[in-house]
């Protein structure tokens, strides 16, 4: 290469690289202001709908039928296609996002994944209201927690339902009465109360506290933490069918080899006699 093209080549590729890292100092500056403000003003909606939606998870109360009700008649009157017992989550979310003058076919596919995103939070234990931002920002925003989920996820209230199944099926461990308990013995038997204990030194646990989803003559409701251990409830269970599972493949495919070792032993045991029968 003669002398004057290497310095053609070289002004070449020195203005190529300017010229890159003027974009990348654009796009820099695009994420650090306009996409991290307009994810944060997104998540937040995500997060109102969340304390709205705990709001309505009670379905069998009339103020809750009703606002569903409103909710589907609403969004059918976007163009929003459901089935005959859509979900409140995806009821709020369609209620929300929708823009006004678009066509429902354009935005359905953004506004599915919001749907997806915010049934995955609803069914997840430790999210909320305070903190279902941070854990979309955690699992990598909005499109790769669509891509982690399967639409046939089981919704919060469809775990609360399987929880309560599990619960009354596991054997007891343990009983404990107190004057609470028997004061409610009459009229909410059966129902699922929380028992709030300190794990002592020598294994026993001291029962402090004890939670009803309603009280007599008290404004505060347990049915929000009662909701979420029988969330913990089913969601144990899974986990110890998953490592019982996994256990019993793996005690399989050890005794699966360790039958192919011993099939290729007799094998060669049977060549070798076979071979000597030969020879003799």
């Amino acid at each position: 290469m003669k002398k004057e093209n290497k310095s053609i080549v070289k002004k070449e590729v020195n203005s190529f690289q300017n010229e890159l890292q003027a974009i990348k100092n654009t796009a820099t500056d695009w994420y650090n202001i306009e996409y991290t403000n307009s994810n944060t003003k997104l998540y937040s909606v995500f997060a109102k709908l969340y304390t709205l939606y705990e709001t309505c998870t009670d379905t069998t109360t009339d103020a809750n039928k009703q606002k569903s009700k409103w909710l589907k008649e609403q969004c059918k009157k976007k163009g929003v296609q459901f089935g005959k017992k859509p979900i409140i989550q995806k009821l709020l979310i369609n209620y929300a996002f929708f823009v006004e003058g678009v066509e429902y076919t354009k935005q359905q596919k953004r506004i599915s994944s919001y749907v997806r995103v915010f049934t995955t939070a609803t069914a997840t234990d430790d999210v909320r209201a305070n903190n279902i931002a941070d854990w979309i920002v955690d699992n990598g925003g909005i499109e790769n927690i669509r891509q982690q989920t399967s639409p046939s996820a089981m919704t919060k209230e469809q775990r609360i339902e399987e929880g309560t199944k599990l619960l009354n099926r596991f054997e007891t461990i343990g009983t404990v009465s107190n004057d609470k308990t028997s004061q409610y013995a009459s009229n909410k038997a059966d129902e699922v109360v929380l028992l709030v204990g300190v794990l002592k030194a020598d294994g026993s646990v001291a029962v402090k506290h004890t939670i009803f989803e309603k009280e007599d003559n008290s404004n505060i409701k347990g049915s929000t933490v009662i909701k979420t251990a029988l969330c913990n409830v089913y969601s144990k269970h899974k986990e110890a069918e998953a490592k019982e599972a996994k256990l019993q493949n793996a005690e399989k495919e050890a005794n699966d080899k360790a039958e192919a070792k011993n099939n290729i032993i007799l094998n060669a045991n049977v060549e070798k006699v076979e071979v000597e029968r030969k020879v003799a």
